[in-house]
């Protein structure tokens, strides 16, 4: 099986989920109307409130594993993305030589704003009604956008407290004998990469931004904090 077929494979999983879910609501409902018909169900009790809180569950349990389906392929995909933009500041060293380490073009927020452009582009072909293949695609290209941006940024955040300077062409340093300067360009930079991050994730997620944040939330960062809070109150 292609890599591409497990996606699609994964993505079609809360499909057949909603199917099975969708069929046990009409068995409940042809047991209600046997009851309420006098049926050989009728014996049973289900009142009203009983198929209310059935819908409730099923409902909630579905849109739970719609978004662990995609989690489970978005994630990965974002940190593939992550892992790149992280290591992407340093190619000027093996591109341009160690001398032109912390090159400007490398160590700015320049390359993931070409490639925010460019996806943007892409989306803007797209309209009328899309395939299954189009959102996974567009999905997985905003990730790993989105990814490869925040990578970015972390190093260059990183490189906001190593004493070296940003090399630019012609006039080396932007102010000579002195390093803050340097570091305002990593900082701002830096920042601006964190922000075309945020705008990939919701440019390639959409309506399920907002899930998948409170699903990222509730099952890595909240339970990373209570780890953190054992720790330290372990400690005193």
């Amino acid at each position: 099986m292609s890599e591409l077929d497990r996606i699609i494979n994964e993505k079609m999983l809360p499909e057949k989920l909603s199917e099975d879910v969708s069929f046990g609501a009409i068995k409940f409902s042809e047991i209600k109307l046997e009851q309420n018909n006098g049926g050989e169900n009728s014996s049973l009790f289900f009142d009203d409130s009983f198929f209310e809180d059935v819908k409730k569950s099923a409902k909630r349990w579905e849109q739970k594993a719609v978004t662990a389906a995609k989690i489970g392929v978005l994630v990965p995909a974002s940190i593939i993305g992550f892992n790149s933009g992280l290591g992407f500041p340093d190619k000027d060293i093996s591109l341009l030589g160690i001398g032109s380490h912390r090159y400007w073009l490398f160590h700015s927020a320049f390359a993931v704003w070409v490639l925010e452009k460019f996806y943007k582009a892409y989306l803007a072909k797209q309209s009328g009604d899309l395939t299954l293949l189009d959102r996974i695609t567009r999905k997985l290209l905003g990730v790993i956008g989105g990814g490869a941006a925040w990578g970015v940024g972390v190093h260059l955040a990183i490189d906001v407290f190593q004493p070296k300077s940003v090399v630019f062409p012609f006039f080396g340093s932007l102010i000579d004998g002195t390093l803050v300067d340097d570091r305002i360009w990593l900082l701002g930079n830096s920042l601006w990469c964190f922000k075309i991050g945020n705008d990939f994730f919701a440019l390639g997620l959409g309506d399920d931004f907002q899930n998948v944040k409170d699903y990222v939330k509730q099952t890595f960062i909240n339970p990373l904090k209570e780890d953190v809070r054992d720790v330290i109150s372990g400690s005193d």
